[in-house]
C-alpha cells in the first residue's frame, strides 16, 4: 500500500480486514509493505497482531508526473534498488505480491521478479479512483499501465462495475479480472460501534450521510434534495460526516445558502466509532454519491441495521436491490432523492423492513472470510496466459 492502515479511509479498512483474516486462518502470512520513501531500510512494526514493514519502493513517476528526467533517474538507481528488494523478498519468503491501491512503483515489483529474484506472484487489487485516473489517458504512463495490467497473475476489482469498466477501457478478455467484493463482520462493527459509548442525545429524528467532502460524493446533490425535505417536513435533519476535503467549504456555504442551518450539522474528521454511532442512531443512511466502487460504509450501515437510500451507481446495485435491501434512485436527481426520502420517512414500518433486510443479507453475503479466503484461492490458482 502506499499508507500505513491507521489512515482512514475504505481502502485502509480493507487491507486491514483481510490481514486480520489471514492471521486468524493462514496459510500465507500476511506481512503489509508500506511504500515510504524515509526508509531506505525496511522498518518492522508490529501492532495490534498485524505486521508491517516500511520501506522504499522506487517509482518512475514522481510529485510532478512521468517525465523524462523522472525515468532516467529511476532507471539510474533501480540496479541498487533491486538487489535489496529482492534480498527483502527472499528473506520474508515472499509467495505472493498483493498491490493494494497500486501505483506504477509497482513496476519495480514487477523487475524484482523478473530480473533474477524471487519467483512470487503478483496481483493487483483495484479500489476505483487510482484505476480510473488512467481512463482516457495516453502516452508512457498509460502504456506502463497496461503492461501491467496485462502481465499481472491475477487482477482483482472490487465489484463487478469496475470490473467492466477496466475491461473495456483498457480492451482486456472479461475473464481476466476477477470480483471480489469488499467484506463486513457484524460482531467488528458492534465493537468498534461500542468505542463511541451512547451517541449525543437527540430529540429529533434524522437522517445520516457519510463521505470525504470532495465532488464525487455529491454533497451538493444531497442538499438540494434535502431542502426540500426540509420544506415538507418539520421533524427530520441531516447530519453529514465526512473528512476533510475539496468540497468542505463549498458544502458550509451550500448549507448557508440554502438556509438549512438549523436542520442540518456539518461534522468533519470525526473518529470512526463516533461515525458509526451516528449511523446506528439515524432513520436512514443516505448516500447521495456520483462514482463509487462499492461503498463499505453501506455495509456498514447494514451492519447496524440502519435502512440505506442511495443512487444506483457502479457496485450499489450489486449490494442492494431496490425495495428488499434499501431504497435506490438515480445519480444527480435532488428532486428523485427527496421524494424517496419523503415516502419511506412516512412509511416508518416499510424503512424499518429494509434495514432489517439489509443487516440479513450483510451479515450472510458480505464476509472478510469470504474475501480472504477466494484471495487465497486466487493466489494458489492457474495464472493467466
Amino acid at each position: 500500500m502506499p499508507w500505513d492502515i491507521g489512515a482512514i479511509g475504505g481502502v485502509s479498512q480493507v487491507v486491514k480486514a483481510l490481514m486480520e483474516q489471514l492471521v486468524e486462518s493462514g496459510p500465507l502470512r500476511p506481512l503489509l509493505a508500506v511504500n515510504e520513501w524515509a526508509d531506505t531500510r525496511p522498518r518492522h512494526v508490529h501492532e495490534d497482531g498485524l505486521e508491517r514493514v516500511f520501506l522504499r519502493v522506487r517509482s518512475p513517476r514522481t510529485s510532478g508526473g512521468l517525465t523524462a528526467i523522472g525515468a532516467l533517474r529511476y532507471l539510474l538507481a533501480l540496479p541498487m534498488h533491486l538487489r535489496a528488494l529482492r534480498a527483502f523478498a527472499r528473506r520474508e519468503e515472499v509467495q505472493v505480491v498483493n498491490a493494494h491501491f497500486p501505483g506504477l512503483d509497482l513496476l519495480t515489483w514487477f523487475a524484482a521478479r523478473s530480473l533474477g529474484g524471487p519467483r512470487f506472484r503478483i496481483v493487483i487489487s483495484l479500489h476505483g479512483l487510482e484505476i480510473r485516473s488512467t481512463f482516457g489517458g495516453r502516452g508512457l504512463e498509460r502504456r506502463l499501465w497496461d503492461w501491467m495490467l496485462r502481465h499481472a497473475d491475477h487482477v482483482v476489482a472490487c465489484s463487478d462495475g469496475l470490473r467492466d469498466e477496466v475491461v473495456a477501457e483498457y480492451g482486456l478478455p472479461r475473464d481476466a479480472v476477477t470480483t471480489i467484493h469488499n467484506g463486513i463482520e457484524l460482531d467488528h462493527v458492534a465493537a468498534a460501534r461500542a468505542t463511541a459509548g451512547p451517541s449525543r442525545e437527540r430529540t429529533r429524528p434524522y437522517l445520516c450521510s457519510v463521505g470525504t467532502y470532495e465532488p464525487k460524493k455529491a454533497h451538493d446533490v444531497l442538499l438540494q434534495a434535502f431542502s426540500r425535505v426540509a420544506a415538507a417536513t418539520p421533524d427530520l435533519d441531516l447530519v453529514m460526516v465526512g473528512r476533510r476535503g475539496e468540497t468542505s467549504d463549498a458544502t458550509a456555504r451550500w448549507i448557508e445558502e440554502l438556509g438549512l442551518g438549523e436542520r442540518v450539522e456539518m461534522i468533519e474528521d470525526l473518529p470512526h466509532g463516533q461515525t458509526l454511532a451516528l449511523m446506528d442512531g439515524a432513520a436512514a443512511f443516505v448516500l447521495p454519491s456520483r462514482v463509487e466502487s462499492f461503498a463499505i460504509v453501506l455495509l456498514e450501515a447494514g451492519a447496524l441495521g440502519t435502512p440505506v437510500i442511495a443512487t444506483d451507481i457502479c457496485g450499489v446495485g450489486e449490494l442492494i436491490e431496490d425495495g428488499v435491501h434499501g431504497a435506490l434512485v438515480p445519480p444527480e436527481d435532488p428532486e428523485a432523492l427527496a421524494a424517496r426520502i419523503l415516502d419511506l420517512h412516512r412509511t416508518p414500518e416499510r424503512l424499518r423492513s429494509l434495514g432489517e433486510g439489509l443487516r440479513d443479507h450483510v451479515g450472510r453475503d458480505f464476509r472478510w472470510g469470504t474475501a480472504a479466503r477466494r484471495y487465497v484461492e486466487l493466489a494458489a490458482a492457474p495464472v493467466r496466459g
